[in-house]
Protein backbone atom coordinates (compact mmCIF):
# COMPACT_ATOMS: atom_id res chain seq x y z
CA UNK A 1 0.00 0.00 0.00
CA UNK A 2 1.49 3.47 -0.98
CA UNK A 3 1.01 6.08 1.86
CA UNK A 4 1.60 9.34 1.24
CA UNK A 5 3.22 12.37 3.50
CA UNK A 6 3.39 15.92 3.71
CA UNK A 7 6.47 17.61 5.71
CA UNK A 8 7.65 20.77 5.70
CA UNK A 9 9.45 23.37 8.12
CA UNK A 10 9.62 26.95 7.05
CA UNK A 11 7.08 29.87 6.86
CA UNK A 12 8.09 32.85 5.11
CA UNK A 13 5.93 35.64 4.86
CA UNK A 14 6.53 38.70 3.40
CA UNK A 15 5.00 41.92 4.36
CA UNK A 16 3.97 44.53 1.64
CA UNK A 17 4.70 48.17 1.72
CA UNK A 18 2.58 51.00 1.14
CA UNK A 19 4.06 54.39 -0.91
CA UNK A 20 4.81 57.34 0.92
CA UNK A 21 6.70 59.50 -2.07
CA UNK A 22 7.13 63.13 -2.54
CA UNK A 23 6.76 65.25 -5.25
CA UNK A 24 8.21 65.67 -8.54
CA UNK A 25 9.30 69.06 -9.71
CA UNK A 26 10.92 70.80 -12.33
CA UNK A 27 14.11 73.65 -12.37
CA UNK A 28 15.80 75.37 -15.32
CA UNK A 29 19.60 76.00 -14.21
CA UNK A 30 22.19 78.17 -16.66
CA UNK A 31 25.57 76.91 -17.51
CA UNK A 32 28.09 79.45 -18.87
CA UNK A 33 30.18 77.74 -21.76
CA UNK A 34 32.19 81.13 -23.43
CA UNK A 35 30.23 83.92 -25.12
CA UNK A 36 27.42 81.46 -25.64
CA UNK A 37 24.51 81.06 -22.88
CA UNK A 38 23.57 77.37 -23.57
CA UNK A 39 20.09 76.35 -21.32
CA UNK A 40 19.87 72.88 -19.48
CA UNK A 41 17.27 71.64 -17.99
CA UNK A 42 17.04 69.74 -15.21
CA UNK A 43 14.45 68.09 -12.69
CA UNK A 44 14.48 67.10 -9.39
CA UNK A 45 13.33 63.47 -8.37
CA UNK A 46 12.28 62.85 -5.27
CA UNK A 47 13.58 58.82 -3.68
CA UNK A 48 12.26 56.98 -0.71
CA UNK A 49 11.68 53.60 0.86
CA UNK A 50 8.40 52.87 1.15
CA UNK A 51 6.49 52.33 4.44
CA UNK A 52 5.30 49.30 6.01
CA UNK A 53 1.35 47.94 5.16
CA UNK A 54 -1.16 46.73 7.17
CA UNK A 55 1.17 44.04 9.62
CA UNK A 56 3.34 46.58 11.17
CA UNK A 57 6.77 46.46 9.73
CA UNK A 58 8.23 48.90 11.31
CA UNK A 59 9.35 51.67 8.71
CA UNK A 60 12.93 52.40 7.78
CA UNK A 61 14.01 55.62 9.47
CA UNK A 62 17.20 56.14 7.72
CA UNK A 63 18.64 55.08 4.19
CA UNK A 64 21.76 55.27 2.17
CA UNK A 65 21.15 55.74 -1.95
CA UNK A 66 23.34 56.43 -4.64
CA UNK A 67 23.09 57.94 -8.46
CA UNK A 68 25.34 56.49 -11.32
CA UNK A 69 25.56 54.66 -14.33
CA UNK A 70 23.86 58.01 -16.25
CA UNK A 71 25.11 58.49 -19.73
CA UNK A 72 25.95 62.10 -18.97
CA UNK A 73 28.76 61.00 -16.62
CA UNK A 74 27.06 62.57 -13.57
CA UNK A 75 26.74 61.03 -10.12
CA UNK A 76 25.92 61.31 -6.88
CA UNK A 77 26.49 59.27 -3.74
CA UNK A 78 24.87 61.23 -1.08
CA UNK A 79 21.05 60.60 -0.98
CA UNK A 80 19.57 59.89 2.34
CA UNK A 81 16.98 60.19 4.58
CA UNK A 82 17.66 63.75 5.58
CA UNK A 83 18.29 64.97 1.88
CA UNK A 84 15.70 62.63 -0.04
CA UNK A 85 16.09 64.96 -3.25
CA UNK A 86 18.06 64.37 -5.96
CA UNK A 87 18.36 66.77 -9.60
CA UNK A 88 19.41 65.20 -12.28
CA UNK A 89 19.19 66.06 -16.30
CA UNK A 90 16.43 65.60 -18.17
CA UNK A 91 16.74 63.38 -21.01
CA UNK A 92 19.35 61.87 -19.81
CA UNK A 93 19.20 57.67 -20.13
CA UNK A 94 20.34 54.61 -18.10
CA UNK A 95 20.52 56.43 -14.73
CA UNK A 96 19.81 54.34 -11.75
CA UNK A 97 19.53 55.48 -8.30
CA UNK A 98 21.15 52.59 -5.91
CA UNK A 99 20.02 51.61 -2.49
CA UNK A 100 23.18 51.25 -0.65
CA UNK A 101 21.69 50.24 3.37
CA UNK A 102 18.64 51.26 5.31
CA UNK A 103 18.07 51.07 9.00
CA UNK A 104 14.80 49.55 10.97
CA UNK A 105 14.12 49.60 14.55
CA UNK A 106 17.65 50.25 14.88
CA UNK A 107 19.08 47.73 12.71
CA UNK A 108 21.15 48.54 9.41
CA UNK A 109 20.73 45.98 6.73
CA UNK A 110 22.93 45.84 3.34
CA UNK A 111 22.63 43.68 0.75
CA UNK A 112 23.16 40.12 0.96
CA UNK A 113 26.35 39.11 -1.20
CA UNK A 114 24.33 35.75 -2.13
CA UNK A 115 21.55 37.35 -3.33
CA UNK A 116 21.84 41.03 -4.77
CA UNK A 117 20.37 43.57 -6.91
CA UNK A 118 20.81 42.36 -10.78
CA UNK A 119 19.28 45.27 -12.81
CA UNK A 120 18.15 47.71 -10.11
CA UNK A 121 15.22 48.48 -12.79
CA UNK A 122 11.41 48.09 -11.31
CA UNK A 123 10.64 44.80 -10.26
CA UNK A 124 14.21 44.00 -9.35
CA UNK A 125 14.45 42.27 -5.91
CA UNK A 126 17.55 41.83 -3.41
CA UNK A 127 17.75 40.17 0.09
CA UNK A 128 19.17 42.86 2.59
CA UNK A 129 20.65 41.30 5.79
CA UNK A 130 21.88 42.52 9.38
CA UNK A 131 25.58 42.85 9.37
CA UNK A 132 26.75 39.80 10.94
CA UNK A 133 23.54 38.69 10.81
CA UNK A 134 22.72 36.88 7.94
CA UNK A 135 19.54 35.51 9.16
CA UNK A 136 18.01 38.67 10.07
CA UNK A 137 17.01 39.98 6.31
CA UNK A 138 14.61 41.98 4.34
CA UNK A 139 13.19 41.01 0.86
CA UNK A 140 14.00 44.49 -1.14
CA UNK A 141 12.29 45.19 -4.08
CA UNK A 142 12.77 47.95 -6.51
CA UNK A 143 9.24 50.16 -6.33
CA UNK A 144 9.60 52.46 -9.25
CA UNK A 145 12.78 53.65 -10.84
CA UNK A 146 14.22 56.60 -12.89
CA UNK A 147 13.10 56.06 -17.11
CA UNK A 148 15.62 55.79 -19.94
CA UNK A 149 15.64 58.92 -21.18
CA UNK A 150 14.43 60.70 -17.71
CA UNK A 151 11.06 62.23 -18.49
CA UNK A 152 10.99 64.51 -14.95
CA UNK A 153 7.63 63.28 -13.90
CA UNK A 154 9.48 59.93 -11.79
CA UNK A 155 10.27 58.86 -8.30
CA UNK A 156 12.28 56.44 -6.84
CA UNK A 157 10.33 54.16 -4.32
CA UNK A 158 12.11 50.66 -3.33
CA UNK A 159 10.00 48.98 -0.90
CA UNK A 160 10.87 46.59 2.29
CA UNK A 161 9.51 43.21 3.34
CA UNK A 162 9.76 40.23 6.56
CA UNK A 163 11.07 37.01 5.92
CA UNK A 164 10.12 35.04 9.47
CA UNK A 165 10.20 31.54 10.37
CA UNK A 166 6.72 30.70 11.59
CA UNK A 167 5.53 27.73 13.02
CA UNK A 168 4.62 24.40 11.42
CA UNK A 169 1.22 22.47 11.94
CA UNK A 170 0.23 19.29 10.97
CA UNK A 171 -3.22 17.08 10.14
CA UNK A 172 -4.01 13.72 12.34
CA UNK A 173 -4.45 12.03 9.17
CA UNK A 174 -2.46 9.52 7.41
CA UNK A 175 -1.49 11.97 5.25
CA UNK A 176 0.09 14.65 7.15
CA UNK A 177 1.21 17.97 6.11
CA UNK A 178 2.42 21.62 7.46
CA UNK A 179 1.83 24.26 4.98
CA UNK A 180 4.29 27.21 4.21
CA UNK A 181 2.91 30.88 3.49
CA UNK A 182 4.40 33.59 1.19
CA UNK A 183 3.02 36.96 0.95
CA UNK A 184 3.35 39.92 -1.16
CA UNK A 185 2.79 43.26 -1.57
CA UNK A 186 0.55 42.64 1.32
CA UNK A 187 -1.71 40.22 0.40
CA UNK A 188 -1.76 37.71 2.88
CA UNK A 189 -1.44 33.91 1.58
CA UNK A 190 -4.57 32.27 1.78
CA UNK A 191 -5.14 30.13 5.08
CA UNK A 192 -5.59 26.72 3.60
CA UNK A 193 -4.78 23.00 5.17
CA UNK A 194 -4.77 19.41 3.15
CA UNK A 195 -7.89 17.88 4.70
CA UNK A 196 -7.76 15.21 2.19
CA UNK A 197 -5.23 13.28 -0.29
CA UNK A 198 -5.69 11.08 -2.69
CA UNK A 199 -3.09 8.79 -4.91
CA UNK A 200 -5.36 7.92 -7.99
CA UNK A 201 -3.49 6.34 -10.58
CA UNK A 202 -0.34 6.30 -12.23
CA UNK A 203 0.80 7.58 -16.12
CA UNK A 204 2.51 5.58 -18.24
CA UNK A 205 6.12 7.09 -17.67
CA UNK A 206 5.58 6.52 -14.07
CA UNK A 207 4.46 9.71 -12.61
CA UNK A 208 1.91 9.79 -9.90
CA UNK A 209 -1.46 10.92 -9.75
CA UNK A 210 -3.04 12.88 -6.98
CA UNK A 211 -6.44 14.86 -5.95
CA UNK A 212 -5.95 17.45 -2.71
CA UNK A 213 -8.47 18.77 -0.59
CA UNK A 214 -7.50 22.15 0.67
CA UNK A 215 -9.72 23.37 3.79
CA UNK A 216 -9.71 27.41 4.50
CA UNK A 217 -8.80 27.63 7.92
CA UNK A 218 -11.66 29.95 8.85
CA UNK A 219 -15.68 29.47 7.49
CA UNK A 220 -16.12 30.31 3.83
CA UNK A 221 -18.28 33.03 3.45
CA UNK A 222 -20.38 33.89 0.51
CA UNK A 223 -22.81 31.80 -1.80
CA UNK A 224 -21.96 29.25 -4.28
CA UNK A 225 -19.92 29.67 -6.56
CA UNK A 226 -18.87 33.21 -5.43
CA UNK A 227 -17.22 31.93 -2.49
CA UNK A 228 -13.90 33.53 -0.56
CA UNK A 229 -11.76 32.17 1.83
CA UNK A 230 -10.46 34.57 4.94
CA UNK A 231 -11.86 37.58 2.50
CA UNK A 232 -9.63 35.94 -0.58
CA UNK A 233 -12.18 34.45 -3.46
CA UNK A 234 -11.66 31.38 -4.38
CA UNK A 235 -11.65 32.18 -8.29
CA UNK A 236 -8.22 34.25 -7.51
CA UNK A 237 -6.28 31.35 -6.40
CA UNK A 238 -4.23 29.11 -8.69
CA UNK A 239 -2.00 26.21 -7.74
CA UNK A 240 0.67 23.82 -9.12
CA UNK A 241 1.91 20.50 -8.33
CA UNK A 242 6.13 20.51 -9.27
CA UNK A 243 9.07 17.97 -8.53
CA UNK A 244 10.74 19.44 -4.78
CA UNK A 245 14.21 20.52 -6.43
CA UNK A 246 13.81 23.35 -3.61
CA UNK A 247 15.16 21.45 -1.14
CA UNK A 248 11.70 21.57 0.34
CA UNK A 249 12.03 25.68 0.90
CA UNK A 250 10.58 28.07 -1.58
CA UNK A 251 11.64 31.69 -2.15
CA UNK A 252 9.26 34.34 -3.30
CA UNK A 253 11.31 34.84 -6.46
CA UNK A 254 10.94 30.76 -6.93
CA UNK A 255 7.24 30.23 -6.37
CA UNK A 256 6.43 33.30 -8.70
CA UNK A 257 8.47 31.31 -11.61
CA UNK A 258 6.70 28.46 -11.30
CA UNK A 259 3.57 30.11 -12.42
CA UNK A 260 4.51 29.91 -16.45
CA UNK A 261 0.59 29.94 -17.11
CA UNK A 262 0.78 25.93 -16.69
CA UNK A 263 -1.05 26.19 -13.51
CA UNK A 264 -4.67 25.47 -13.09
CA UNK A 265 -7.76 27.36 -11.95
CA UNK A 266 -10.72 26.49 -9.17
CA UNK A 267 -13.68 25.38 -11.09
CA UNK A 268 -16.91 26.43 -9.68
CA UNK A 269 -17.74 22.46 -9.41
CA UNK A 270 -14.33 21.81 -7.55
CA UNK A 271 -15.52 24.32 -4.58
CA UNK A 272 -16.69 23.71 -1.24
CA UNK A 273 -18.83 25.69 0.94
CA UNK A 274 -19.49 25.48 4.52
CA UNK A 275 -20.71 22.09 5.82
CA UNK A 276 -18.84 20.00 3.13
CA UNK A 277 -18.15 16.44 4.28
CA UNK A 278 -14.33 16.39 2.96
CA UNK A 279 -13.93 20.31 4.51
CA UNK A 280 -16.57 21.47 6.87
CA UNK A 281 -15.09 24.68 6.75
CA UNK A 282 -15.37 24.89 3.31
CA UNK A 283 -12.56 25.49 0.36
CA UNK A 284 -11.71 23.39 -2.64
CA UNK A 285 -10.79 19.89 -4.30
CA UNK A 286 -8.02 19.52 -7.10
CA UNK A 287 -9.14 18.58 -10.57
CA UNK A 288 -9.79 14.90 -11.11
CA UNK A 289 -9.94 12.23 -13.27
CA UNK A 290 -7.62 12.81 -16.01
CA UNK A 291 -6.89 16.45 -15.15
CA UNK A 292 -5.56 15.15 -11.74
CA UNK A 293 -2.41 16.67 -10.98
CA UNK A 294 0.47 14.90 -12.09
CA UNK A 295 4.15 14.46 -10.69
CA UNK A 296 7.48 14.06 -12.12
CA UNK A 297 7.93 10.90 -13.65
CA UNK A 298 9.53 7.57 -12.41
CA UNK A 299 7.74 8.56 -8.82
CA UNK A 300 9.77 6.30 -7.08
CA UNK A 301 13.37 7.97 -8.08
CA UNK A 302 11.68 11.27 -7.75
CA UNK A 303 9.18 11.19 -4.64
CA UNK A 304 9.50 14.41 -3.32
CA UNK A 305 6.85 16.88 -4.67
CA UNK A 306 5.79 20.88 -3.43
CA UNK A 307 1.82 21.55 -4.37
CA UNK A 308 2.24 25.19 -4.53
CA UNK A 309 -1.12 27.62 -4.06
CA UNK A 310 -0.79 31.03 -5.66
CA UNK A 311 -3.18 34.17 -4.27
CA UNK A 312 -4.18 37.00 -6.57
CA UNK A 313 -1.14 36.50 -8.32
CA UNK A 314 1.01 37.65 -5.32
CA UNK A 315 1.37 35.34 -2.58
CA UNK A 316 2.11 31.69 -2.50
CA UNK A 317 1.29 28.96 0.00
CA UNK A 318 3.11 25.19 -0.66
CA UNK A 319 2.83 22.37 1.24
CA UNK A 320 5.69 19.91 0.73
CA UNK A 321 4.19 16.89 -0.65
CA UNK A 322 6.44 13.62 0.23
CA UNK A 323 5.95 9.90 -1.30
CA UNK A 324 6.85 7.32 0.84
CA UNK A 325 8.87 4.66 -1.40
CA UNK A 326 8.60 1.01 -0.95
CA UNK A 327 11.97 -0.69 0.91
CA UNK A 328 12.71 -4.43 0.57
CA UNK A 329 15.05 -6.41 3.54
Amino acid sequence: MKSLTLQGTMILLAVGCGPQMGSVTGSSKNSETGPTDSRRETVTISVGIEQSGSLALAAATSYSMALDSCVSGLTYSNITQANPNVDVYKFDQSCLIKLNSFTVNGISFVPSSADPFSSWIAGDLAIFEEAGNPSNALRVVVSSQLGSPIAGTESVAYSFSQIAQGTDSSLAKAAVGSSHSLSVSGQDATPLTIAALSFTGMTATGAGQFVFTLECAQNVTGTAPALACAGTSLDSLKYKLVKDTYGSTLTVAQASAIFDGTELSIADSEKLALGAASAPKGGFATKSGASALTGPDQMHANPNMLLVIQVAASSYRYFNVDVSTLTYP
